[in-house]
C-alpha cells in the first residue's frame, strides 16, 4: 500500500485538461480577425466615398482651370481682332510667347538639363504636327471675326465628324456605334446654328476647317509617339510646335496681311494701340496657359476621366460665352447644344470601347 504512487494517477487528468483547454484558446484568438474584417467592411464604403469625393473635387478643379484659361484666351483674342482684324499676326504672337514660356516652364519642371529641340530624325513628325496645330488656331481666330465665339464653339462640337472623315481617309474603320453618335452631334449643331441670329456661313466654314486641323493633331501625335527616336516629353513637343510655328507663320502673314498691318495699326491711335498690344500679350499668355493645363490634364487624369471632362468644358464654354457676349439663347439652341455635347461624350466612349475590342482581337488572334 505504501509503495503505490499517488501523483501519477493525476498526471493524465492534467494533460486532458490541457488538451481540453487548448481549443478554447484557439476560439478566442480567432475572434480578433472577425472583428478586423467587420471593421474593414464598415470602413470600406467610407474610404470609397472619400476617394470619390476627392476625384470629383480634382475633376472640378481641372474643369475650372480649363474654362478660365480658355475663356480669357478667347476674350482677349476677340478684343484684338476687333481692334485690328489680323488673325495671322495674333497667332504669330501667341506661338512666339508660347515658345518662350514653354521653354522656361520645361526648365523649371524638368530635373537636370531638359532636351527641348527635336532631333532631325523627329522633325518629319514635328513639322506636320505644328502645321495642323497652327492652322487650327488660325482658322479659329478667323472664324471669330465673322460670328460670336460662342457660335464658333458650337460648330467646334462637330470635331468628331472631322475625325471620322480624316480617319476613313487614312484607312481606319469605325464601328456602327461610333458612327451612330454623329447623328446627335450634327443634329444638335444644326439646331443650335439655325436658331441663332449670329450664324455666318463663312465663319462656320472656317470653324469646320479648324475642326479638321485640330482632329489631325491626334493622328500626328500617334505618328510622333511611334517614332523610336522621339525622347521628348509633352512640354518639349509643344515647345517645338510653337517655335516651328513662329518661324513658319511670317511666310503666310507677310503675303496675306503684310500690306494691312501698318495702315491698321496707324489708324488705331496711341491709346488704342497700347490696348491692342496689352490684349495681344494677355491672349498669348492665356493661350500658353490653356495649352499647358491641357497637357497637365492629359497626364494627370485617366482617359475615361478626360473623355468626361472634354464635353463638360465645351458645354460650359458655350454657356459662359453666350452670357458674356449677350447672345440669344432660345430653347432650341440650348437643346441643340446639349445634344451636340452629349453626342461628343458618347462618341468618345464608343471610340475607346471599339479600340479596346480591336486590341483584344489582335492579342487573341
Amino acid at each position: 500500500m505504501d509503495e503505490q504512487p499517488s501523483v501519477p494517477p493525476h498526471r493524465p487528468k492534467a494533460k486532458a485538461r490541457h488538451r481540453a483547454a487548448s481549443p478554447a484558446a484557439k476560439v478566442k484568438s480567432s475572434a480578433k480577425p472577425a472583428e478586423t474584417t467587420e471593421r474593414g467592411c464598415a470602413e470600406a464604403p467610407v474610404q470609397s466615398s472619400r476617394d470619390w469625393l476627392r476625384e470629383t473635387l480634382v475633376m472640378l478643379g481641372w474643369i475650372m482651370l480649363l474654362v478660365i484659361t480658355q475663356l480669357l484666351m478667347i476674350i482677349f483674342a476677340k478684343r484684338c481682332t476687333s481692334h485690328a482684324p489680323l488673325p495671322l499676326l495674333l497667332c504669330l504672337a501667341q506661338f512666339a510667347i508660347s515658345a518662350i514660356l514653354s521653354s522656361s516652364a520645361s526648365k523649371a519642371v524638368s530635373k537636370g538639363g531638359p532636351r527641348l529641340l527635336a532631333p532631325r530624325a523627329v522633325l518629319p513628325d514635328i513639322l506636320p504636327l505644328s502645321a495642323v496645330w497652327t492652322g487650327g488656331f488660325v482658322m479659329f481666330n478667323a472664324a471669330a471675326l465673322y460670328m460670336s465665339p460662342a457660335m464658333v464653339n458650337v460648330v467646334r462640337c462637330m470635331e468628331p465628324l472631322a475625325t471620322v472623315c480624316v480617319g476613313s481617309g487614312l484607312g481606319q474603320r469605325f464601328s456602327w456605334q461610333v458612327l451612330a453618335t454623329l447623328v446627335p452631334i450634327c443634329g444638335g449643331v444644326a439646331m443650335a446654328s439655325l436658331t441663332s441670329g449670329g450664324f455666318s456661313t463663312t465663319g462656320s466654314c472656317l470653324a469646320m476647317i479648324s475642326n479638321v486641323a485640330f482632329c489631325c493633331r491626334s493622328f500626328c501625335l500617334q505618328r510622333l509617339r511611334r517614332n523610336p527616336q522621339n525622347k521628348l516629353d509633352d512640354l518639349a513637343v509643344f515647345f517645338n510646335v510653337s517655335w516651328t510655328a513662329t518661324l513658319a507663320l511670317p511666310l503666310l502673314q507677310i503675303p496675306w496681311e503684310g500690306s494691312q498691318v501698318l495702315p491698321t495699326l496707324q489708324g488705331l491711335g496711341t491709346d488704342q494701340l497700347w490696348i491692342f498690344a496689352a490684349d495681344m500679350l494677355a491672349s498669348s499668355t492665356f493661350f500658353f496657359l490653356y495649352q499647358f493645363v491641357q497637357l497637365l490634364v492629359m497626364t494627370q487624369l485617366s482617359p475615361l476621366a478626360f473623355s468626361v471632362l472634354t464635353p463638360v468644358v465645351k458645354a460650359l464654354m458655350i454657356v459662359v460665352l453666350t452670357a458674356y457676349y449677350g447672345d440669344e439663347m432660345s430653347l432650341l439652341k440650348a437643346l441643340g447644344c446639349v445634344l451636340s455635347v452629349g453626342g461628343g461624350y458618347l462618341f468618345t466612349l464608343a471610340k475607346s470601347s471599339s479600340e479596346r475590342s480591336t486590341d483584344v482581337r489582335k492579342k487573341t488572334s
